[in-house]
């Protein structure tokens, strides 16, 4: 089961799979049809977009999905480098799910790995035997207010708006983006603002511009 907003992505995924002789047994752009399909049709994979638009994510797509289908294999598929740019406080991702950046997936052989190690998960009743370790997300070692300040930041929030949203002081907001563009390496300078810096990265790490990784 493909579960995916955007209608170009969705074909794109489903398309891959196809010419891989893997049956697509239902496709659906929003959370609550793709429960109700799933609870009738019992798919051995769901492949999820994380943003799904208002209201449920892919990742509560998924736990609810493993609540009704405990042996459900999962693939994750996102923009973000980190599903903390997504939305704060996400919950984890359900054991044995597989996280995959959407500009992997026109690399047919990368998406069908993908979707065998959730197959694994599936076949094994639960159980993920010589599993590859995750993948180490550059933003593994931030902090969630590191990444919620980040992406406060982002959608243009001033110190003093970004304090009352996360109900601390100015000072200790100034100190965390002053943390952030050391770690990034930017500098203060007459050329390069802080904020426009660390909202740019914040856009790369989300998928939103291309990088000069």
């Amino acid at each position: 089961m493909v579960v995916e907003d955007d209608s170009f992505m969705r074909s794109m995924v489903i398309s891959a799979l196809q010419m891989q002789d893997m049956d697509v047994v239902a496709e659906s752009q929003s959370a609550s049809f793709a429960m109700k399909t799933a609870s009738l049709i019992r798919p051995d994979i769901a492949i999820l977009d994380l943003n799904l638009g208002s209201g449920p994510t892919g990742i509560d797509l998924a736990i609810a999905l493993r609540g009704v289908l405990p042996r459900i294999g999962i693939v994750l598929l996102t923009s973000y480098e980190d599903p903390r740019l997504h939305r704060p406080n996400l919950p984890q991702l359900p054991a044995g799910s597989i996280y995959m950046k959407k500009g992997d997936v026109s690399k047919v052989e990368v998406l069908i790995k993908a979707v065998n190690k959730a197959l694994d998960y599936s076949v094994k009743r639960g159980k993920i035997v010589d599993t590859e370790p995750a993948r180490k997300s550059e933003l593994a070692s931030f902090t969630d207010v590191q990444i919620e300040t980040m992406r406060l930041v982002a959608q243009g929030l001033s110190n003093a708006q970004i304090a009352s949203t996360r109900n601390v002081s100015e000072k200790s907001v100034e100190q965390t983006i002053s943390r952030l563009a050391a770690i990034f390496g930017i500098k203060s300078n007459k050329e390069k603002n802080q904020r426009v810096e660390i909202t740019n990265r914040y856009n790369q790490l989300s998928g939103l511009i291309a990088g000069d990784r």
